[in-house]
């Protein structure tokens, strides 16, 4: 029984033009009559067409299996790269936190230390403070003392010597 192109279009579930481009004119001679403006495709050119077709509906069909297979093995692929990429980046993380850490507790101690510093220096500031303090109260006495004795016993000193411009 002789059919359309129409009619095996829709048989097959591909599109009209698919078949006429499978139909060279080579097999349009063998298979196909024009009748009433249409093509008329016989028997054998019927079966011969849909081994071609349906032989690519199953290498379409397992190429989809394929690709979903293989789609499928990258998100796999894809799941394993994250899972490992996600425990890097926590390890990495924990370290980071360790690190922050130690920082911290070594700026604790730095500020210890200038604090101490801090007070050690005010402490020697006020030792240094009462030990002049103490030193002024007994050096006015000192002082008259020694300017008394220093105007007496230096009359060479009391003469205002005449400075000339080589003797600085």
């Amino acid at each position: 029984m002789s059919k359309t192109i129409r009619e095996l279009s829709e048989e097959l579930g591909v599109s009209k033009t698919a078949i006429t481009k499978f139909l060279t004119p080579e097999r349009r001679k063998l298979f196909a009559k024009k009748i009433d403006n249409r093509l008329s495709i016989s028997d054998k050119g019927v079966s011969i067409i849909r081994q071609h077709f349906l032989s690519k509906s199953k290498t379409k069909i397992d190429n989809r299996i394929e690709n979903k297979s293989t789609v499928v093995d990258f998100k796999n692929h894809d799941f394993d790269f994250n899972n490992e990429l996600l425990s890097t980046l926590k390890n990495e993380l924990a370290e980071k936190n360790k690190q922050i850490e130690r920082l911290q507790k070594s700026i604790e101690q730095q500020n210890i230390l200038i604090d101490q510093q801090q007070k050690l220096t005010l402490q020697a500031n006020q030792k240094i403070e009462n030990i002049e303090s103490n030193l002024e109260i007994s050096e006015p006495q000192d002082q008259k003392k020694e300017s008394l004795t220093s105007k007496k016993d230096d009359p060479i000193t009391n003469k205002k010597s005449k400075k000339h411009w080589w003797q600085f």
